[in-house]
């Protein structure tokens, strides 16, 4: 059985939980006490040792980073409605998850633990400025392209699972999501799809 190492307030295991939950597919949560510093232990960096959740084994393989789970686990179980074989959806489907990794979670997510899970005077000055400037740029993209899309790339794939986590989590770092009426309405969207589960946190 699949065993999947992770946290109910990871944004990034939830990605690999939600499409777990969408494929059907039965797997084990092992909670990791990143607060308590479960993550940086000699057990979980053998599994990590970049000492960060989520992690999955299937079996005696396992790997690490919530994007690249997402193509493992859609690649795995296919045929599935969440990756294609054609060339170039595949390749909007990858544009898209590095987008969500590259531009979206480094200023939502860290906006969000910045004002979640430290006090004020833990911030660095001018830290939080950055990166609202950053991420609302990154959320102006995704109005722009979801204003003419119902979904990232086309139906419903990993992209979105990609970027939802962190974007609907947003208003937690800050963000106001109400000027970017698109993003929210597929946010909604992404909720309607088959087998949804919310975020636990």
């Amino acid at each position: 059985m699949i065993r999947l190492y992770e946290h109910p307030l990871s944004g990034n295991a939830y990605k690999a939980k939600l499409l777990l939950h969408q494929l059907s597919v039965e797997y084990e949560g092992v909670t990791v006490d990143i607060f308590a510093g479960e993550h940086k232990k000699k057990e979980f960096s053998a599994l990590n040792p970049n000492c960060k959740i989520p992690v999955l084994a299937d079996g005696n393989f396992v790997m690490w980073e919530s994007n690249a789970i997402l193509f493992y686990l859609a690649k795995k179980f296919s045929p599935n409605p969440y990756l294609s074989d054609d060339p170039e959806t595949y390749g909007l489907i990858a544009q898209w998850t590095f987008f969500g990794k590259t531009t979206v979670d480094p200023n939502l997510a860290l906006a969000r633990y910045f004002v979640k899970f430290l006090s004020p005077d833990q911030v660095p000055p001018g830290t939080l400025e950055k990166l609202h400037a950053q991420g609302n740029v990154a959320l102006a993209i995704l109005e722009d392209h979801l204003s003419r899309n119902e979904f990232l790339c086309g139906s419903y794939s990993i992209a979105d699972i990609a970027c939802y986590p962190y974007t609907m989590l947003c208003g937690e770092g800050g963000f106001d999501l109400e000027i970017y009426p698109s993003v929210r309405r597929w946010c909604g969207s992404v909720e309607e799809t088959p087998n949804f589960i919310a975020f636990a946190g």
